[in-house]
């Protein structure tokens, strides 16, 4: 169900912000839903990239906080962009 909402705010929405808030207007299990639909959101050029700053700057930095998250994404675009080259 959660990969179901997620494809489907995907497919209607052409803005990280309106995805965003598509997702949490699902309810339910929104932190799955929003994972799975802004991950697939940030590596489509179709998709505008308008998170707002304050909430990437204000994540909390523990463990698995911001810098984790962003070291993530780099290595995760890095597998992307070796597949598309």
């Amino acid at each position: 169900m959660s990969v179901r909402a997620a494809i489907t705010a995907v497919m209607r929405n052409d803005s990280m912000s309106e995805l965003l808030q598509d997702c949490i207007a699902f309810t339910g299990d929104v932190d799955t839903v929003a994972a799975i639909a802004l991950a697939a959101g940030s590596c489509s050029e179709e998709i505008r990239q308008d998170i707002p700053n304050h909430l990437v700057t204000g994540l909390e930095n523990g463990a698995y906080g911001r810098d984790y998250l962003i070291g993530l994404d780099k290595q995760l675009m890095s597998l992307v962009n070796k597949k598309t080259s």
